[in-house]
């Protein structure tokens, strides 16, 4: 049997995970402003790429800044593609019925 459809053929278990850490930060903004939130998940994803990058198999020629950049044009990606996604079921759900 075939994996369900997603947006951009994103395997299901690779949303799955991403929920995790979205679900995470939820609670954390319970307790914690969510510009702290963010800027802490933004933190973390670069101590965890910084690791990646440090202790890199494949690769072993790319140079800091390449990897910044490939980096920095992902989250710009990402951040795009997620606000076109999610912005327009927001603004439905802020009009006046």
């Amino acid at each position: 049997m075939a994996a369900p459809a997603t947006r951009h053929n994103i395997p299901p278990e690779f949303l799955d995970a991403a929920d995790e850490f979205v679900q995470l930060a939820n609670r954390l903004s319970e307790q914690y402003p969510r510009d702290w939130v963010c800027a802490v998940m933004m933190y973390a994803a670069a101590r965890y790429n910084a690791f990646t990058w440090v202790t890199r198999e494949g690769e072993p020629g790319q140079t800091l800044d390449a990897a910044a950049a490939y980096y920095a044009s992902e989250y710009d990606k990402m951040l795009r593609d997620n606000v076109d996604e999610i912005e327009p079921h927001y603004r439905a759900a802020r009009r006046p019925t």
